[in-house]
């Protein structure tokens, strides 16, 4: 089954990967592009790949990690330091949420410096470091 026109707009504004988008109606990244396409959606504009974004890696819940950077960069595990951290992304076992968009990088940087102290705080954020 392939997602309908309303299902594909919400996955890009969640800014998933169409490879993501995929995997979860059993299709190929390929079959996602042609609906884009089919559909007329502006992938980029409905990601709003220019603006710098704040984001959680969940486990079981409980906030792992707090990064910032492009659209993209929350569901990449090549560029991870932590080896757990890393494994648990490729496992697929690791939950993204999106808790801030910005126009400049520095604001998302503040906002993210902020939440890894409120999280360290509360005994989670353990793959960051202070």
């Amino acid at each position: 089954m392939l997602p309908t026109k309303k299902q594909l707009i919400e996955h890009l504004l969640n800014k998933m990967t169409n490879q993501d988008i995929a995997r979860i109606y059993g299709t190929t990244f390929q079959k996602i592009i042609q609906l884009i396409k089919k559909y007329n959606l502006n992938q980029n504009e409905l990601r709003r790949v220019n603006k710098y974004t704040v984001y959680l890696h969940l486990l079981n819940g409980e906030v792992v990690y707090v990064g910032s950077g492009v659209w993209y960069r929350c569901r990449r595990y090549t560029n991870r330091r932590n080896s757990d951290h890393k494994q648990l992304m490729k496992d697929g076992k690791i939950e993204y949420k999106f808790v801030g968009e910005f126009d400049l990088e520095e604001d998302a940087r503040n906002y993210e410096k902020e939440l890894i102290k409120k999280y360290k705080k509360l005994g989670q954020a353990k793959f960051n470091k202070i």
